[in-house]
């Protein structure tokens, strides 16, 4: 691997983050990268438990060496020349490729990591809009040894899932305010892709610029691929394989056929048990290119203006990534590792607003001038002024899957499958102002760790994964669930209970 590369995986959200890797050119297919025997490929998937507050965090991990059971020579996944910074912040109960190595064949048993301490963001909502606070990061371990359970077993020319799910609420840790002291003990769980799985895991925030789609290839069940380079649009290629049960969608396109070289996408997809990523959901989302200035900026929307008949005219953001990097972008901005920025966005009667993610938005909310609101995952495009201070008018806005962690409240209705229903929850972080939000549940949302919305208690955490939706009317949806506007309601993909 050339010593230049640097593997960087950051997400977004809820969300859904968020750049994921950046390598140096080679093929994307994960499983086709590394063939020659005697060696076996290992896919290293990443994911976290949320920290309320904590709105970035890249960790750097300067290198990773699994352990084998027998002992002997470690076999490694990152090494000191290639270090991976991780903004774990971003993977709140979404999962992603941090990334792939070949390794001799074997039973690993343990992963010694070596890490360096950077920064964690957090929101001032004391300040009128919020503000970004960057906290210096004190590391109270830099080398680990974590044990891998179940083992991770590695055979020639065979594709083998390790999960690394960092607990990003026990590490670090908080004043008797609630903030962030940048003391972090970090607490890792490390887990082997099983025999009976029927993948290796999820790419389910996976962004990037898209190539030129290819039809056909040699994937079986495969309508065809397309090239999606992560990062800012110079970082790794990985080849996204489209099927008949892929959901393609955006502005105007429905097909592989439509999508064109150089936009923006978001994808959710499985990673098969060889490696391959094949998309269930692909959203286009807009057009980049640095020539032109077109930039997809993400990030969480902090304060919204308002006329007397509630459309928003305006709204702030805080800026978590930049898909390319422009110049004239606020300091800080981009997947650099540095602070986020706040950036204020002009509307207009011109101005298109996507909800998109249809599988997910079981009542059909709209998104527009009313539904944008404090709190909510967006994909902004727009144009810069040359004036100082910057000035950014929004041309079209998306709104972006996330995570919405707090504490269940009191249930609403449940079907009789036990997963149908509603509940209110009490969401954390200040954007939420300590109000209420109502959560609905479908027959395909996964729960984690409980088994119905009756399990559910105050006692523990919750984190809830969907669309967050600002809702200005009140309503019932078809699952039982109510609300009274103005409030949040949060449609879930999943909902986890977290065990403490």
């Amino acid at each position: 691997m050339n010593p230049k590369c640097r593997a960087i995986l950051a997400v977004g959200s809820a969300a859904f983050a968020v750049a994921l890797l950046v390598g140096c050119g080679g093929n994307g297919d994960l499983g086709e990268r590394f063939s020659s025997p005697p060696t076996g490929t290992v896919v290293v998937l990443g994911t976290d438990t949320p920290a309320c507050g904590v709105e970035s965090f890249p960790l750097i991990i300067t290198s990773a060496n699994l352990v084998a059971q027998s002992g002997g020579v470690s076999a490694p996944l990152i090494t000191t020349t290639t270090p991976a910074t991780v903004d774990f912040a971003r993977l709140t109960d979404f999962t992603n490729v941090v990334t792939t190595a070949n390794i001799p064949p074997g039973t690993y048993t343990g992963l010694q990591l070596n890490l360096a301490g950077s920064q964690l963001v957090t929101l001032n909502t004391g300040n009128s809009p919020p503000t970004p606070q960057a906290v210096p990061v004190t590391l109270g371990s830099t080398s680990l040894l974590v044990p891998i359970s179940p083992a991770l077993v590695v055979a020639s020319n065979a594709t083998t899932g390790l999960t690394i799910d960092f607990n990003l609420l026990a590490s670090v840790q908080f004043n008797a305010s609630g903030q962030a002291t940048g003391a972090v003990s970090p607490q890792f769980t490390l887990t082997a892709s099983g025999s009976s799985s029927s993948t290796l895991g999820e790419a389910s925030a996976l962004y990037g610029i898209a190539g030129t789609p290819s039809p056909g290839n040699a994937l079986t069940g495969a309508l065809g691929s397309f090239p999606l380079t992560v990062d800012d649009g110079t970082g790794q290629i990985y080849t996204v394989y489209v099927n008949g049960n892929t959901v393609i969608e955006g502005n105007g396109v429905t097909s592989l056929s439509q999508l064109a070289a150089n936009e923006f996408v978001e994808v959710d997809a499985d990673v098969s048990l060889g490696g391959q990523i094949v998309a269930r959901i692909v959203d286009v989302e807009g057009p980049t290119s640095v020539a032109n200035q077109q930039s997809a900026l993400l990030g969480k929307v902090v304060s919204v203006t308002r006329d007397s008949s509630g459309n928003a005219t305006a709204f702030t953001f805080l800026i978590v990534d930049a898909l390319p990097v422009l110049q004239g972008l606020p300091a800080g901005s981009g997947n650099t590792g540095t602070a986020g920025t706040t950036l204020t966005a002009t509307l207009a009667g011109t101005t298109q607003y996507f909800t998109n993610w249809g599988t997910w938005n079981q009542q059909s909310f709209t998104f527009g001038r009313q539904t944008l609101g404090v709190a909510q995952n967006v994909a902004v495009f727009g144009t810069f002024s040359t004036n100082s201070p910057v000035q950014f008018a929004a041309n079209q806005i998306f709104l972006r899957p996330q995570s919405v962690a707090g504490n269940y409240q009191v249930l609403q209705k449940v079907g009789s499958d036990g997963v149908t229903g509603g509940f209110t929850m009490n969401p954390c972080g200040g954007l939420f102002a300590g109000r209420t939000i109502t959560a609905l549940s479908y027959p395909q949302t996964v729960l984690n760790g409980f088994n119905g919305l009756s399990y559910l208690t105050s006692t523990r955490s919750i984190n809830t994964v969907g669309l967050l939706s600002y809702q200005q009317k009140d309503g019932t949806a078809s699952t039982g669930g109510s609300w009274i506007a103005p409030t949040w309601v949060v449609q879930a993909r999943e909902i986890h209970q977290l065990p403490f």
